[in-house]
């Protein structure tokens, strides 16, 4: 490897080289041209005097001719000294041999910074008017309607385990359709990703992050189609944990008797699937012999009707929405609540659950009536005849009767209706 002759000149310093050599190239170019001129202007003086008879002197047109041609050959040299810069360099930096070019050292390798954690709840759609969310080991979420709206602030929830397919068109808005129309509670849904998902580490993780009340009277299960075994299994395993389970069109074949106590199940099933309907009554002649409470459904067609029965049934249950008494702390369902009263699947013969609107309303016992003045017994004045008011009402058989509730904005979770006993005008024996 042959080092360069001289050290190499910078960038900058080559430029100011460049220049002067321009310079004196034109310079050199210029007294080229001007030499030349006056040489031939002095040979034609001379020749000039020739006719008159004059001496003459060759001289100065040499000497001016051989001083223009030494100025063309160093403007000749100027020219090739620039050249060979603009293309590279001079002679008296550039290197005699080339070298291989110098190695530049790569930068130091970095660190690779670990990627990012996944959320640990990530929004995925809305069903139903609600919002369904992804927790970091695949369960989902569903929270109803009113959970995040300002109504729905200070409400804890009843929870349903599920065990259904992810992708289920029918259960969201089964639930919370009956919801709206006052029919059921508001529940939140939680859909594990698989059946030996271990219901304890899930229940504590939704509680940790969700407002749902901590009581097992108000965990529910439930297993739908394929999945339906799985749920009813976990349920006749013991009743720690839920306090009503259901299945919906499922097989239960091969089912081991419970060990103990398990908590109020409803089996459910299509009217035209009897494969399921018979599963269902064989399982619940297995354990009717143990006196616990097995309902068996099987008088509704559609698939979304079916799945709102089972909302009901839950709602029956299971411990209804309560107003907690502070501000949900990291874990809400640890809070305590203030028990909001509770209503009956079903009221008087001949009368449906009391519908409330949208959202629904908060319940307040309603004051007892007195019988007014002129009901009361009197000597000189006649029994007074019945009333006429509502002959169309239908009669209440029973001791007690529904009193809706008056209409409050405070609360989104549906009605349940208060029991109160009926009072009538007694007549006045004679």
């Amino acid at each position: 490897m042959v080092c360069p002759a001289g050290p190499q000149p910078s960038p900058k310093g080559s430029a100011v080289a460049d220049a002067v050599l321009t310079v004196l190239l034109l310079l050199a170019v210029g007294a080229t041209a001007l030499l030349a001129l006056r040489a031939l202007r002095h040979w034609h003086r001379e020749r000039t005097g020739r006719a008159y008879e004059l001496p003459v002197d060759r001289r100065g047109a040499l000497l001016r001719a051989g001083s223009s041609g030494l100025a063309a050959l160093v403007a000749v040299a100027l020219a090739a000294l620039l050249a060979v810069g603009s293309s590279g360099g001079t002679p008296r930096t550039r290197p005699v041999a080339e070298h291989a070019p110098a190695v530049v050292p790569s930068p130091p390798a970095r660190t690779p910074q670990p990627a990012p954690p996944a959320p640990a709840v990530r929004t995925l759609a809305h069903p139903a008017g609600g919002t369904l969310q992804l927790l970091r080991d695949g369960t989902r979420v569903w929270l109803p309607p009113h959970y995040s709206s300002p109504l729905g602030a200070g409400l804890a929830y009843p929870l349903v385990l599920v065990h259904a397919a992810a992708d289920d068109p029918d259960l969201y808005p089964a639930f919370a359709g009956q919801a709206a129309r006052g029919r059921a509670d508001s529940f939140l849904l939680v859909t594990v990703p698989t059946c030996g998902t271990d219901p304890a580490a899930v229940l504590t993780e939704v509680a940790a992050r969700y407002r749902v009340l901590p009581a097992r009277t108000a965990h529910g299960l439930l297993g739908i189609a394929d999945q339906a075994p799985c749920a009813v299994r976990e349920a006749l395993a013991g009743a720690t944990r839920f306090a009503a389970a259901a299945g919906v069109a499922g097989r239960y074949p091969d089912l081991a008797p419970p060990s103990g106590r398990y908590p109020s199940l409803l089996l459910a099933a299509g009217s035209g699937d009897e494969a399921a309907r018979t599963s269902a009554v064989h399982l619940r002649a297995h354990l009717h012999p143990r006196g616990d409470q097995v309902r068996v459904l099987d008088a509704v067609a559609r698939r979304r009707d079916l799945l709102g029965a089972v909302a009901a049934y839950f709602t029956e249950k299971l411990d209804g929405p309560r107003r907690i008494s502070t501000e949900p702390g990291p874990n809400p369902g640890r809070t305590s609540a203030a028990p909001a009263p509770k209503a009956t699947a079903t009221t008087a013969p001949g009368r449906t659950r009391t519908e409330g609107p949208t959202p629904p309303r908060i319940p307040a016992r309603a004051p007892a009536r007195t019988p007014s003045a002129h009901h009361a017994r009197s000597s000189t004045s006649p029994v007074p005849a019945a009333p006429r008011t509502a002959p169309d009402r239908t009669p209440v058989t029973s001791s007690t009767r529904t009193t809706p509730s008056p209409s409050t904005p405070h609360s989104p979770h549906p009605v349940r209706p208060q029991a109160q006993h009926a009072q009538h005008p007694t007549a006045d024996p004679r």
